[in-house]
């Protein structure tokens, strides 16, 4: 079962972006990543730069995600700062997602109440 739903297109490359990660990761995601890129059109332009953008912060938190769950002892400063940067990385990723819904004209962004 899927649910279609309209979401940003900064939302949208974002989870194209988490998408394409995983199947770095040896994932099979292949059927997903077909439906996203079926959903391109002539219209779309641009959105590879912006892809390659927001999965670079993607592929850094991924990584800062792994850290803190397997190489970091609980309660640490290490795992504090750790913390501290995937706070940082997810507020960059925000500020990214609603810049490329300014550029597209996006009807909706998302909204953070911090």
């Amino acid at each position: 079962m899927s649910i279609p739903v309209k979401v940003s297109v900064g939302d949208f490359l974002d989870r194209w972006s988490i998408l394409l990660i995983k199947l770095e990761k040896g994932l099979k995601v292949e059927e997903e990543i077909k439906n996203y890129t079926k959903q391109l059109d002539a219209d779309f332009q641009d959105w590879g730069y912006y892809l390659e953008v927001i999965k670079t912060i993607n592929s850094q938190l991924w990584e800062l995600e792994d850290r803190k769950r397997k190489e970091v002892e609980r309660y640490s400063p290490e795992e504090s700062n750790v913390a501290l940067l995937i706070t940082q990385l997810n507020d960059l990723r925000h500020e990214t997602k609603k810049r490329i819904d300014i550029f597209f004209n996006s009807d909706f962004t998302e909204k953070k109440s911090h």
